[in-house]
């Protein structure tokens, strides 16, 4: 599902890209015990602040962000190709920014050491699909670290989100064949915080 014109005008603003560095980043992308020199996604790249702090977060070889929406891509691209002053010193040159449906990427099996995003799933209607996808797309092992928004049936009906409660997402995690590693749920917000690992190998990329 593509976004409305208005949430397009949160996702650039500032704001956006300062809530994520200081609140969602750290505590998806820290703590994960990765080794270094791994491939690395972010469903859902917006305009690539995500893919930007992976970088800061941890020793990737690559980060490729993917995004259903052209718009978005190139406006990912775009932002890369001149870094807001935050980001000045942050590896950028390994970053690949596509145009990808989610729910049916184009990676092989097995392509990535691990898999991000940031309050993406509610976004798309079939997100159960995506953590299917993002399954199959990672290594034995690799790593599943995310941020979502828990929202309740009245919101979706009128903004057009997609609701689901912690039970669903557990459901959809487990039957792919994901492992739970953690599972917060916020005080304040309605939101989550999961960590999870593709059943096999430990194969993992290190936190620096």
């Amino acid at each position: 599902m593509k976004m409305n014109r208005l949430e397009k005008l949160f996702i650039r603003s500032p704001l956006r890209a300062f809530v994520l560095r200081k609140f969602e980043a750290p505590r998806v992308l820290t703590n994960l015990n990765l080794a270094s020199g791994g491939v690395c996604l972010e469903v859902g790249c917006g305009i690539g602040v995500g893919t930007l702090l992976i970088n800061k977060y941890l020793d990737c070889e690559r980060v490729v962000g993917v995004d259903v929406d052209p718009d978005m891509v190139a406006s990912a691209r775009r932002y890369l190709s001149h870094l807001p002053g935050w980001a000045k010193g942050i590896r950028h040159d390994n970053i690949e920014i596509v145009s990808e449906d989610a729910s049916r990427l184009s990676f092989p099996d097995g392509h990535f050491d691990a898999a991000f995003h940031f309050a993406v799933l509610d976004h798309i209607p079939e997100w159960a699909e995506v953590i299917a996808e993002t399954y199959r797309v990672l290594k034995p092992g690799g790593t599943y670290a995310f941020e979502e928004f828990l929202l309740s049936p009245g919101f979706q009906g009128r903004w057009g989100h997609v609701s689901f409660a912690e039970r669903d997402i557990r459901a959809a995690l487990e039957k792919s064949g994901f492992a739970i590693e953690s599972f917060e749920t916020a005080r304040r917000l309605p939101r989550c915080f999961v960590r999870a690992k593709k059943k096999g190998l430990n194969n993992d990329v290190r936190a620096g």
